[in-house]
């Protein structure tokens, strides 16, 4: 008997891992399918839009520093000094930046694939401290002249623009132009504002933005207090970014969030002195926003099923094998090979019906179609109903579990290592009494 139970549990892993050529098989499907739908993705991004990035505003303000250079005058023999200048330009942030936004969500589809998209409306203000102009003359060893000023807003697609937005600045109204004229971030618009001059006062800015995008929208903290405070009918939304919402509310009907964030915590000074000479990647990468997080994710959780899928099948093996011991049945292998590939089949049930249905109600399709298959099957093969009918009622309920465990991402490594640490005690104590090595009859 000893080396017939050896010979079949011999037979059993063989076939553990003959079954995983299928799942391996079923497991690129689901990759081929995800990249399918990134595809799609892609080819909603260039017909839409992509997803979003603000930053601004800035005011960028020209001008010209003119310093005397001493120029060696051959005819003379001796140096005369001449007027030179260089062309630079000086960003400033404001002093307070307050964007409120309301999201309209929507779907766009390419095929059976499906990406959320938004519309948004958008509206800033704040205030900048011109007092700043004269402090940047006194610290400066050449005399300044301002050049033509303009306020430079990057935005990352601005196919999502949909309307030509105008600007408030002191009192008079200014059309935004495409280009921020900004190095290091093209992308944007700007209103030329002509020569702007030092006030004591602040001075008042404000503008409204329609624009959409796809799944992303983002901002970057420039003000030296800035708030930002958006309103979506997205019931399923993932902060994203440096900086995480002070207040957020999240119900079925939408979320709204709230960020403070101030130029202390932010080191938007120095973003800004690096991206005055030219390297703004620094600021760019600089941002906080939302993301409509698709929370049923079909092919990530059917990958993340799969990786179950071996684990159900030794399992299921396990219960056949003990079957044999403690009832004295035999099976064959081909039953055991039948049995495995119902349990594999499941899997590729799952990702078709889900690219169609909702996926609780393709997994419990799933479910019930290869449960019952099994249990019809196993139940003439021991001539058993009643035990077929408990081999069903365990795999429904080792399903039922699964469903739980792919649900649950942040408790899911726990949910599963005490599922194992449960079955293993379950067979342990179901075979306490077992004497492997007693003599019987084939």
């Amino acid at each position: 008997m000893k080396r017939v139970l050896s010979k079949k549990l011999w037979v059993i892993g063989l076939l553990m891992v003959l079954l995983m050529i299928p799942l391996t098989l079923i497991d690129q499907v689901v990759y081929e399918r995800s990249s399918y739908r990134n595809e799609a993705r892609e080819s909603i991004a260039q017909s839409w839009t992509a997803e979003q990035q603000l930053v601004g505003p800035l005011l960028v303000i020209p001008y010209k520093a003119h310093f005397k250079q001493k120029v060696w005058n051959t005819n003379k023999q001796g140096y005369r000094l001449e007027d030179r200048f260089h062309e630079k330009k000086l960003y400033l942030t404001p002093e307070q930046l307050t964007i409120t936004g309301d999201i309209t969500t929507d779907s766009r589809k390419r095929g059976i694939y499906s990406v959320p998209v938004y519309n948004s409306r958008l509206a800033a203000s704040g205030s900048f401290d011109m007092h700043q102009l004269v402090l940047f003359e006194k610290s400066s060893e050449h005399r300044i002249e301002w050049l033509p000023g303009y306020l430079a807003v990057m935005v990352r697609d601005v196919r999502g623009v949909e309307e030509q937005p105008l600007l408030q600045w002191q009192g008079r109204e200014y059309e935004f132009l495409s280009d921020t004229q900004v190095e290091g971030m093209r992308n944007g618009m700007h209103a030329p504002l002509g020569k702007v001059h030092e006030t004591k006062e602040p001075v008042a800015f404000s503008f409204d933005l329609q624009l959409h995008g796809m799944e992303q929208l983002q901002f970057s903290p420039v003000g030296k207090n800035t708030s930002v405070a958006l309103k979506a009918d997205w019931p399923d939304p993932s902060f994203i970014g440096r900086y995480l919402p002070t207040e957020r509310s999240i119900d079925d009907a939408g979320f709204t969030a709230s960020w403070q964030i101030s130029s202390f915590s932010s080191g938007m000074p120095q973003l800004i002195s690096e991206c005055q000479v030219g390297n703004c990647n620094a600021l760019v990468s600089d941002v906080f926003g939302v993301k409509l997080f698709n929370s049923v994710d079909i092919y990530q959780l059917s990958e993340r099923s799969v990786k179950y899928a071996l684990l159900f099948i030794g399992l299921t093996f396990v219960c056949f094998f003990l079957f044999e011991i403690m009832r004295g049945l035999r099976l064959h292998p081909m039953q055991y090979l039948l049995v495995g590939l119902g349990l594999s089949i499941f899997y590729l049930l799952l990702i078709s019906l889900s690219e169609h249905m909702a996926f609780a109600t393709a997994y419990l399709t799933a479910t019930l179609a290869s449960t019952l298959l099994i249990g019809y099957y196993i139940s003439h093969v021991i001539h058993s109903f009643k035990l077929g009918g408990s081999i069903t009622l365990g795999l429904l309920l080792l399903y039922a579990m699964l469903y739980g465990i792919l649900h649950s991402e942040d408790n899911a490594l726990l949910m599963g290592s005490l599922l194992i640490f449960s079955i293993l005690g379950l067979v342990m104590i179901a075979t306490r009494r077992i004497d492997w090595y007693v003599n019987r009859s084939d």
